[in-house]
């Protein structure tokens, strides 16, 4: 390749892109043409010179997929002034007949006729897949092929681990390594399809090329999971620094093109950052000894990923050792509960429920136990997020809505209360209850299907429509652990339930907590207004009993009226069914 003195341009150790280049299109630092590029009617930019001068250059250049944002010009002249002898992207080149094509930009610094620095900007045909450049404004490589990615360019997830280790086992000082992805790529990409989630994906590597230093790697380790790795850190600061910026970066709207029209999206984006200490041997969380390699490396920043999409998304979260420990627990309870379904190791235990005036009982909350062999009986909360997280959840809310089913065919008198995962309102839930319940010659008011105010979607319509089968059938519904979630109000107004229980949370501390006392009673208030039954978890003293009953609770359960038992306890064999 020759600049317009001549001399050859080499790239990446020599590869030579095309034997000569035509006339540049000229641009002052701000991206602003300058001169069109061609002596003839229209010049590199396939438009009258007329059309071209005096407008941005972004305008007329686009990243690489069409509407999503302008080549960043300004990027691109950061890292010519920083001293990259040239800058090589893809981008696609906007014709006046509205037609797009993809081109090549390479980008150096020249002088005008006054001496004034202007950007040259040479527009080429797109480099074949053998020779096209990563991703990275300033760092040509050699593209896609053994070790690169074929949609973005970058380095695939074998290069990343034979680079990354490279640099592990040859530095020193600090490297941070940062995964990071979108949170909801899946469902864009479920919602719009493989092509526009191709975009997107080629959107967030442009977007990272041009947010990273000049000397970072950049890598797709698979899916919309990316890698940087930082080379020269001052200190872990710095690395924090840049992870927040890309992930600000990454949750800017994408504009798509969709059926109707252009569409924005808007997606958060999540990342995990380990720093490693070349000269001291260690990394982030205190682990040292024989020096990080690239594959632990990598799995504490997956893990570090993992933990800020737990947090919610959006954010960036530093490996520390505590996390690892973590995620080796979780698997450990993970496999153990896919043993424990299959070999029938989770029980139903019963939690009476009773009326606040009289004392009486109404009925039962079925609670699932895991009797495992080694740890003895687990209650859900040292496993239900597991399975929620693994596909679990389904299988164990299965097997309990069949126990708690069994149940009432044994004692005729009773009711029942099944927590349910918001995960199984997935169009066929009401349908299965109903099939059960005919199935047993069972009345659907004798059952109550009990859902957490946090799982639920509320404008999710398949939700909502489950949730009105239920109430047809005559099954009711009640929100759990009602006022710790963010929409109690929106759901009470918006979805069809019956009833609601407090969380014990606002329980605890009646009747002497001033707080939670306002609080259960204008809950108790504001449901009997709208005609929804009321329960009271946590009930573990008379006293709370009589204050919640004097607010106008109806029913309640805890500890004061019996802890959560096999049958057996509330049925012995010997007193009949009832």
């Amino acid at each position: 390749m020759r600049q317009d003195d001549g001399s050859d341009v080499g790239l990446d150790g020599g590869c030579v892109l095309t034997p000569a280049l035509g006339a540049p299109v000229v641009c002052d630092l701000h991206g602003l043409v300058l001169d069109a590029g061609g002596a003839g009617a229209t010049g590199s930019l396939d438009r009258p010179a007329a059309d071209v001068v005096g407008r941005k250059l972004g305008e007329l250049l686009s990243a690489p997929h069409p509407g999503l944002e302008p080549l960043p010009v300004d990027r691109c002249v950061e890292e010519l002034l920083a001293g990259a002898g040239h800058v090589l992207t893809g981008t696609l080149l906007h014709r006046p007949d509205g037609a797009v094509v993809p081109r090549t930009a390479l980008l150096t610094l020249g002088a005008a006729p006054d001496g004034a620095q202007v950007v040259l900007v040479h527009l080429l045909p797109p480099v074949s897949p053998a020779t096209s450049p990563d991703l990275r404004t300033g760092s040509p490589g050699p593209g896609p092929g053994p070790g690169h990615d074929a949609l973005t360019g970058l380095r695939d997830r074998a290069g990343a681990v034979a680079d990354l280790g490279a640099r592990l086992r040859a530095g020193s000082g600090l490297v941070g390594v940062i995964t990071c992805d979108l949170d909801r790529f899946g469902v864009l990409n479920d919602s719009l399809g493989p092509g526009v989630g191709d975009r997107v994906l080629a959107t967030v590597a442009a977007r990272l090329a041009r947010d990273v230093r000049g000397g970072d790697l950049l890598a797709r380790l698979g899916d919309d999971e990316f890698l940087v790795v930082l080379a020269g850190l001052v200190d872990e600061t710095e690395a924090v620094d840049v992870a927040h910026r890309l992930t600000r970066s990454l949750g800017a709207p994408f504009l798509l093109d969709a059926p109707g029209g252009p569409q924005e999206v808007r997606c958060t984006a999540s990342a995990g950052l380990v720093v490693v200490d070349l000269t001291a041997g260690t990394r982030t969380g205190g682990c040292s000894g024989g020096g990080p390699d690239a594959a632990t490396v990598l799995r504490d920043a997956t893990t570090a990923l993992a933990a800020a999409k737990a947090a919610g998304g959006g954010r960036c979260r530093v490996f520390a050792d505590a996390l690892h420990e973590r995620a080796v627990r979780r698997l450990t309870v993970e496999n153990d509960l896919r043993r424990a379904v299959d070999e029938g190791e989770l029980r139903v235990h019963y939690q009476p429920v009773v009326g606040l005036r009289d004392g009486l009982r109404t009925g039962f909350e079925a609670l699932v136990r895991w009797a495992h062999p080694r740890r003895g009986l687990l209650l859900p909360e040292q496993f239900l997020d597991v399975a929620e997280e693994c596909g679990l959840v389904g299988a164990v809310d299965g097997l309990v809505l069949e126990e708690a089913l069994g149940f009432l065919t044994r004692h005729p008198c009773a009711r029942v209360a099944v927590n349910t995962s918001a995960r199984r309102l997935d169009g066929t839930f009401a349908a299965t209850v109903a099939a059960e319940l005919r199935r047993r010659g069972l009345t659907p008011d004798r059952l109550t299907v009990e859902l957490l105010e946090g799982s639920l979607a509320l404008g999710d319509p398949v939700t909502q429509a489950e949730l009105r089968d239920l109430a047809a059938l005559g099954v009711e519904v009640l929100i759990d652990d009602f006022g710790t979630g963010y929409s109690a109000l929106s759901y009470l107004r918006r979805l069809p339930v019956t009833g609601l229980k407090l969380d014990r949370s606002f329980v605890t501390g009646l009747p002497q907590d001033t707080g939670s006392d306002r609080i259960a009673a204008a809950v108790a208030t504001l449901a009997g207004d709208l005609g929804l039954t009321t329960t009271c978890e946590g009930v573990e003293t008379a006293a709370q009993a009589r204050h919640l009953a004097a607010q106008g609770w109806q029913s309640a359960q805890g500890f004061h009226f019996g802890v959560p038992a096999p049958e057996e306890r509330w049925f012995p064999v010997s007193s009949g069914s009832c």
